[in-house]
């Protein structure tokens, strides 16, 4: 399959494409090629050892934070959408530890796919094979005994490598903790007795701050925030099931505008209010069993600080990023982390307090810096590639064998489940089963122009953000998988479908599986709340009209 010799398997002139990453977007990747194209040399390289990406196990006590059933490839589904009535204890619901590393080998197992991958091979360079109308990697052979780099020549490309692939650097002469230390495989027991400050708002950086705060390490951690973040719970405080099941494609059929303003109100009533919201919107008997066992004192400071990060967290922010592991305002509530706003200056020993103006002398012996993560492309293609020239963050505009997947960064949801949908589309493009946008230039520039203007405080060159399920809705539209209610011909399935817990298995709803799981699969939401989004959507149609309207006028 790989090496300096050619493969005396191959057929002559046999087309040949390389995924680049072995994670689970290189996973899903290859499965579908195989599925599409038949006829084709389909190698996948990864660097590791191990094909289970950075979260199949990444460190001790690991916690996912979207649910195993929504989280899932929807060709593998060996989970359900049932809550375990322990009130979260055992957290069930989500991947821990290394059982998302599992899923993966057994998903690569159930699909043969390691003999098309040749792990411990890093891809150094891609570069434009001109004279064929492909694309050259050159490639080293890590494998003990072997460091030899050779040369392999390919038809198509599909860049797997991940948001992972490098954090972005500070210039700090205070030591930083790398992530390689932050996910040591024997856990951070050797990172006691220090003053540590964390840097950024993100699911990573709390989990860090998190992680250093464990009253057995005697640290003292400070999360350094420029802004409020929004704090959306694993284990929804009402109703006492994962989050991941209260969002429903009802719910999300609601404008973004109107949902997201909505939202804002409606989670910052909720935490102020929580006691009336327990009557207004009764939990089921499974959630009756999750209150929090907790200092009253602890859980008031947990509450109000809840509220403060809502409150302040900036619209452009608000409705960009959900931060769904909330396990760090116990660690707030009980004193372990203290928040703090940004540093004064390049320093970093001294800090504003949280919003305001006064300044805190903390002078740290270990700064964390999690302020979000860099590609690799443009330096794997010494600047030919780059993540912006991407149409929908999978399609190149230029180069039409030239495919990205598992670059998406979700507002709320998870990567694996966007890769899915983003395989199908690329794989089926390069098999020709879908056709290529003819328009491809034009609708670029307008999709990126509308992506500017929403996500005006997120560095574009480096993400692609999208709010998840109209983002796969999207690319299922263009594979003709959209389900509608014509598509599904059943009245009642579209329903059901409507208020189950949103999951990109609803794609597969021409599937006799599928179609038994949807019918099976528990409907969270409660009663009132659906109740009060059927009443906002005459206002939805009406705001959607008024806004096509302007747009024809411009």
């Amino acid at each position: 399959m790989t090496g300096t010799d050619p493969d005396p398997e191959r057929k002559a002139n046999q087309k040949r494409l390389a995924i680049i990453g072995g994670g689970s977007s290189g996973l899903i990747c290859l499965k579908n090629a195989l599925d599409s194209l038949n006829e084709w040399d389909i190698v996948c390289y990864e660097k590791s050892d191990r094909i289970i990406g950075c979260w199949g196990n990444p460190y001790p006590g690991f916690v996912s934070t979207s649910t195993k059933y929504t989280t899932q490839f929807s060709c593998f589904t060996p989970f359900d959408a049932n809550v375990k009535p322990d009130g979260g204890a055992s957290r069930s619901e989500f991947f821990r530890n290394d059982e998302y590393g599992q899923y993966l080998e057994q998903f690569a197992e159930t699909f043969s796919l390691h003999g098309h991958i040749a792990t411990q091979h890093c891809v150094d360079k891609i570069c434009r094979d001109v004279d064929r109308d492909g694309w050259e990697l050159t490639i080293t052979n890590l494998k003990e005994g072997h460091t030899e780099s050779f040369t392999e020549s390919f038809d198509c490309i599909i860049l797997c490598t991940g948001l992972a692939a490098a954090p972005v650097p500070i210039d700090c002469k205070i030591k930083t903790l790398p992530v390689s230390e932050l996910h040591h495989p024997d856990g951070l027991g050797h990172i006691t007795n220090q003053r540590i400050v964390v840097l950024g708002g993100g699911e990573s950086a709390v989990d860090y701050a998190n992680r250093l705060s464990r009253p057995e390490l005697n640290n003292q951690v400070f999360l350094s925030l420029r802004s409020g973040i929004r704090v959306s719970p694993r284990y929804h405080p009402i109703r006492g099931v994962p989050s991941d099941f209260l969002r429903n494609r009802l719910l999300l059929s609601i404008h973004e505008d109107i949902r997201n303003w909505i939202g804002q109100r409606f989670v910052e009533m909720r935490i102020r209010y929580q006691e009336t919201f327990r009557r207004l919107f009764p939990a089921k008997k499974v959630a009756e069993e999750s209150t929090r066992e907790m200092d009253q004192d602890v859980n008031q400071i947990r509450k109000d600080w809840a509220y403060k990060l809502t409150k302040t967290a900036k619209d452009d922010l608000f409705n960009m990023f959900h931060n769904k592991s909330d396990d760090f305002l116990d660690a707030v509530g009980e004193g372990r982390i203290t928040i703090v706003g940004p540093p004064v200056d390049s320093q970093f020993t001294v800090f504003r307090k949280y919003d305001s103006d006064q300044e805190e002398h903390i002078a740290p012996s270990l700064v964390v810096p999690a302020v979000g993560y860099q590609e690799r492309i443009s330096e794997l293609s010494e600047g030919q590639i780059q993540l912006s020239d991407f149409y929908l963050g999978c399609l190149h505009v230029t180069h039409p064998n030239l495919f990205l997947v598992g670059f998406a960064r979700p507002i709320i949801g998870n990567i694996p489940s966007i890769s899915e949908v983003q395989a199908r589309l690329v794989c089926g493009v390069i098999a020709e089963t879908f056709p290529r946008p003819a328009n491809i230039e034009t609708l670029h520039q307008a999709d990126s122009l509308s992506r500017k203007n929403r996500y005006k405080a997120l560095r574009l060159d480096s993400i692609y953000a999208v709010e998840m399920f109209p983002y796969c809705d999207q690319l299922a539209r263009l594979m003709n998988t959209f389900p509608t209610l014509h598509s599904l011909r059943s009245l009642s399935a579209w329903c059901r479908m409507q208020l189950t817990p949103a999951t990109t298995m609803h794609y597969d709803f021409r599937e006799t599986q599928s179609r038994e799981r949807d019918a099976t699969t528990p409907v969270y939401m409660p009663g009132s709340l659906i109740i009060i989004l059927l009443l906002i959507k005459p206002f939805d149609f009406v705001y959607r009209t008024f806004r096509r309207l302007f747009k024809r006028n411009l």
